[in-house]
């Protein structure tokens, strides 16, 4: 199962987390793309209170930012863990996930 968390409000990062949990505790074979853009980047510039653990750095979950969204949030690059991707062409990325096969999920 490959499955895309498309994340763009700030609000939403509790439940993207909570769900991704849920596919990773009931399926081995999973492969989740979370693809944080415009204000849900913001979440990186601070402590939020989201509990990332066991979501980054796992193998089975990859997380990007789109450059234009560290842009309007005035992230530093440098900032950002460094198991988080920043890609310029995110929209593009979904495009190519999903033509490979992957769910969409927009929260």
């Amino acid at each position: 199962m490959k499955v895309i968390f498309h994340v763009v409000e700030q609000d939403k990062w509790t439940s993207v987390i909570s769900n991704v949990r849920d596919l990773l505790d009931n399926f081995d074979d999973i492969q989740i793309e979370i693809i944080a853009m415009s204000k849900a980047a913001a979440l990186f510039n601070r402590y939020s209170g989201v509990d990332f653990q066991g979501i980054i750095g796992n193998p089975k979950v990859n997380i990007t930012i789109g450059k234009k969204a560290l842009e309007e949030n005035r992230l530093k690059e440098e900032l950002i863990p460094s198991e988080i991707k920043i890609e310029d062409l995110v929209i593009t990325k979904i495009v190519k996930l999903q033509n490979e096969g992957y769910a969409y999920i927009r929260l």
